[in-house]
């Protein structure tokens, strides 16, 4: 062996395959002014004392350690200290201070650094440091190498790995195994980052493959220093990119040990995943439920960057005592920038068994909807055709709506003779649009007749300046479908009967109208309409029959009238606006004969004169804060309707849109649930839309008094103290005999600032009886009402008074998602995974929401009254606990529909969960479950699922 120290503190000792003695006459070139060469320095003097001023940095290699790097044949360890002890004899070199030593690509840091080299041995001791080739770890213990065997130990070492965002600490006797590979020795690991972990496993031994794999066995797991678990192995896949691999399955210790003979055991999601390239992976998966039925679930996901498509298939087939199929598909193309592709399919083809095998109380009253469709946008109309199917489940099971096809075409509007506004002339800037659809409609009911419904209409119109001009033109055919009830052969065992009839109507006309502005916002507009019809059904022997022509004029008259209040407590002003809209038309009486009238359907139910005047009244109460009120972040963020994320302008703006865009969308469909008095269908109007949006609060200049300066928008300070929109009232004063009131039904619609969650709509039935025995009789028909309260909402938010956030809130239905169906677990299937499941959410410390329904009818008519109560409450008591519940309450019949209660307990690291669900069918769920955060599919479970037959 060669031992060569330079004459800086760097060393580097060369060992050669045929391991020769040291060679006790190699230079010594460390300079130590007044230390005897044969001495040997005290160590504690270079541990302890202080030197004084900082030590310089090391000098850079010279050409004779360059020359023994370059040796070839040999194995090179390089080290180097502040200090360095030889002892020649016994073959032994110490470093001191800040000793390293290198050898190959790994580098060892620690306070001082032994090598023997007769032994081919290196310990190092304190503030140990490994790094290099994935094997970082730390100690203050030692550590031992043994260079023949290329073998080492560090004793009680620190070392860590990443994991799905979290890091993982181990520690114990690691022993470095090639590139990247460790083995640990009655060790510890978890991923509790404090000093001393609130949990950790103990493994008799441990290997782990840097981002690849973490195998520990036999493991203990203990909480607070105390053993609650053991398990004969872990394994945890570290890996960061997608891989094919099984799934773990999912069940609790009842699944394991019956506890009695009326146990229901059962096993989820085991199956194994695909993943078959960068863009396209899938998983099947088996779920089995002792005693009642077992599930084959299936899935493919795909997606095209470069293609432009999306979407997944998902199917399951349950058997057992009843079998069932569920496929569902969802799929998108951009084929081109203007061409868009959307199938959405859905199909069961046994509903009465999905619902009772299902968990979910939503599901009870869902519909099964499919639809596809292909949009195309020409330079002059955008054009849609699709096609859907719609299927009712619950009180409406049996019924089924077919559209096939549905074509829809705009046209973009068009601007004939453009000219700049101050030199346009009365015929410059004619705007003109129109647009078409058609669909047909089937709609069939079991053990009931059909009826098909086939539509088309077509609108034009064009506008010069104030004055326009609009056509159009309904078609609508309704055709009976009978009932062909089946033998039980299979074959058709009705009677053949004639075609069924069918009623047509062709509506077609034309209005001119033209709007002059007035003061303020008052403005009139007169109208001229025409109208005329065509009518076809059995009663006129299948023949057309042209309808009389209606001649209509009407004026429309629409202002906003103010009135002032003072103020009272934070309010510095109160301002009451009542914008009235009044709508005449009279239309002369028309030839008909009583005949024609008779017959049901027909466009026109009399000839006599109308004479109508229509009255809408809507009324905002509005109040200003006093400039010494203090608006906090959330008060601020509730009057400009807006998160406490969005801080600019712009993303407020941002949000308002998307908000306003969503809403607009989700009315076509949540119309009969969240309005069932009907209220939507009376066109109530859209209030006063200037007073929540905060226009006209600018300050020119941004405070320099410039005004041509970019305005800046001032913080929003109007609050809506209480907002009225009422439907029509329509009076006909050419009834005789009669009221002149023809509205049946009033509506009217509440919202409030103060109350951020209130909606309340109420309906009015005024009359009861028909024709000359209609009499004046109002009574208060439907009640809906919904209201949302919390910490950070209503007045006291409003003042700085909330005591908590003011995000939304979360609606413990998604809960159901991954717990009782469990179907598609992972959320890589998921189309809208609750990610922040199952940790806290924000949304205030707590969070309630009521919704009030209530149906009546007149004792005449044997109509029987409804009321229900849903309430959603959200809790949070502290920040580690967490409590939502959902109920449903028959007010009427005394009893709950529907329970969803869930409660969440964060434990650091780990997380508790207990939920309780039962559905209007009976079926019900229990579940606890105490999972790793870090490790999900490491838990805990207790899983009960009772089915009523």
């Amino acid at each position: 062996m060669q031992l060569a120290f330079p004459a800086d503190t760097d060393s580097v000792a060369v060992a050669g395959p045929d391991s020769l003695p040291a060679d006790s006459t190699a230079r010594d070139t460390l300079d130590l002014p007044g230390a005897d060469s044969g001495a040997v320095a005290d160590s504690a003097v270079s541990d302890t004392l202080d030197a004084g001023p900082p030590d310089p940095p090391f000098p850079q290699p010279d050409d004779i350690f360059g020359q023994l790097l370059g040796t070839l044949g040999y194995q090179v360890i390089q080290y180097r200290g502040r200090r360095v002890d030889l002892e020649v004899e016994e073959e032994r070199v110490r470093l001191a201070r800040e000793a390293q030593a290198t050898y190959d690509q790994a580098v060892i840091d620690a306070d001082t650094i032994t090598y023997l080299a007769g032994l081919q041995f290196v310990r190092a001791c304190g503030a140990i440091s490994l790094t290099g080739q994935g094997q970082d770890a730390v100690s203050d213990d030692c550590l031992n190498y043994d260079l023949s065997q290329t073998m080492g130990t560090i004793m009680d070492a620190r070392s860590s790995f990443a994991e799905r965002g979290a890091e993982w600490f181990v520690r114990g006797n690691t022993t470095p195994r090639g590139s990247g590979t460790i083995f640990v020795e009655t060790g510890n690991f978890t991923s509790c980052e404090v000093e001393q972990p609130h949990y950790y496993f103990r493994a008799g031994k441990i290997k782990v493959v840097s981002n690849d794999i973490v195998v520990a066995w036999p493991v203990t797991l203990y909480i607070q220093d105390v053993p609650v678990a053991w398990l004969p192995f872990f394994a945890q896949d570290i890996r960061e990119d997608r891989r094919s691999g099984f799934l773990p399955p999912r069940f609790g210790f009842n699944d394991v040990v019956a506890s009695s003979s009326n146990t229901r055991r059962s096993v989820t999601d085991f199956g194994y995943y695909f993943a078959l390239n960068d863009f396209m992976d899938a998983q099947a998966t088996a779920d089995w439920f002792s005693g009642r039925f077992t599930r084959l679930n299936g899935a493919v996901r795909y997606r095209s960057i470069k293609k432009f498509f999306r979407g997944n298939l998902l199917a399951s087939y349950s058997f057992g005592n009843e079998k069932t199929l569920q496929f569902q598909m969802r799929h998108r193309h951009e084929l081109t920038p203007v061409t868009d592709i959307r199938v959405n399919a859905n199909f069961i083809s046994n509903t009465t068994v999905f619902e009772r095998q299902t968990f979910d109380p939503t599901v009870q009253t869902q519909r099964i909807a499919s639809d596809v469709g292909i949009q195309h946008r020409f330079p002059f109309a955008s054009v849609n055709l699709s096609g859907s199917r719609r299927q009712d489940l619950g009180a409406q099971k049996g019924r089924t709506d077919l559209t096939l096809p549905k074509l829809q075409m705009t046209f973009s509007p068009v601007t004939l003779f453009k000219a700049p506004r101050n030199r346009s002339g009365p015929f410059n800037n004619v705007v003109v649009n129109g647009g078409f659809s058609a669909s047909r409609l089937d709609r069939t009911q079991e053990e009931r007749d059909g009826a098909r419904t086939e539509r088309a209409a077509a609108n034009s119109a064009v506008r010069i300046g104030s004055f326009g001009v609009s056509g159009n033109a309904n078609f609508n055919r309704s055709t009976r479908l009978p009932f062909t009830p089946m033998s039980d052969d299979g074959t058709d065992d009705s009677e053949p009967e004639e075609p069924p009839a069918s009623v047509t109507k062709l509506d077609y006309g034309a209005s001119a109208d033209y709007q002059v502005d007035l003061i303020g916002s008052t403005t009139l507009r007169p109208t001229i309409t025409l109208s005329a019809s065509r009518f076809q059904s059995g009663d006129t022997q299948e023949e057309f029959v042209t309808a009389p022509t209606r001649l209509r004029f009407g004026a429309a008259v629409s202002t906003d009238l103010y009135g002032f209040l003072p103020g009272v407590g934070p309010f510095e002003r109160i301002r009451h606006k009542v914008s009235p809209r009044f709508h005449y038309d009279y239309s002369p009486a028309v030839e008909a004969s009583d005949s024609l009238l008779a017959i049901p359907g027909f466009p026109i139910s009399n000839s006599k004169e109308e004479n109508r005047l229509r009255i809408t009244l809507n009324q905002t109460f509005e109040a200003k804060l006093r400039e010494e009120v203090e608006l906090d972040a959330e008060a601020q963020a509730l009057l400009e309707g807006r998160s406490l994320d969005s801080d600019t302008p712009g993303e407020e703006a941002d949000s308002l849109a998307a908000g306003t865009d969503a809403l607009a969308a989700a009315t076509d469909s949540t119309t009969a649930a969240a309005d069932p008095a009907g209220l939507a269908g009376e066109e109530l109007p859209a209030g006063d839309l200037s007073a929540r949006s905060g226009i006209g609060d600018t300050d020119t200049g941004a405070g320099t008094g410039d005004p041509d300066a970019p305005q800046r928008a001032q913080p929003r300070r109007n609050v809506v103290l209480l907002g009225i929109n009422s439907s029509p009232l329509t009076f006909d004063f050419s009834r005789e005999n009669e009221s002149a009131l023809t509205t049946d039904r009033w509506s009217h619609r509440v919202n409030s600032d103060l109350l951020r969650g209130l909606s309340l709509n109420m309906s009015l039935d005024l009359f009861e009886g028909v024709g000359e025995e209609r009499t004046f009789a109002p009574i208060l028909s439907s009640l809906t009402g919904s209201f949302t309260f919390s910490s950070a909402s209503g007045l006291g938010g409003l003042l700085g008074l909330g005591g908590g956030g003011g995000g939304g809130q979360s609606d413990p239905r998604t809960r159901l998602r991954n717990a009782a169906d469990s179907r598609y677990r992972l959320q890589s299937f998921d189309e809208n995974p609750d990610a922040q499941d199952p940790g806290m959410r924000a949304g205030g410390p707590w969070n309630l929401s009521l919704t009030y329904s209530m149906q009546r009818g007149r004792e005449s008519e044997s109509a029987r009254d409804r009321q229900s109560l849903n309430a959603v409450l959200s809790l949070n008591p502290t920040p580690n606990w967490r409590l939502a519940w959902r109920t449903t309450y028959n007010l009427t019949e005394g009893e709950f529909g529907e329970h969803l209660i869930t409660l969440d307990r964060a434990l650091h690291r780990w997380m508790a969960t207990f939920m309780f669900a039962r559905s209007p069918n009976g079926n019900f769920i229990f579940q606890m479950s105490v999972n790793l955060r870090d490790a999900p599919d490491l838990k805990f479970d207790y899983d009960q699922q009772t089915q009523d037959r």
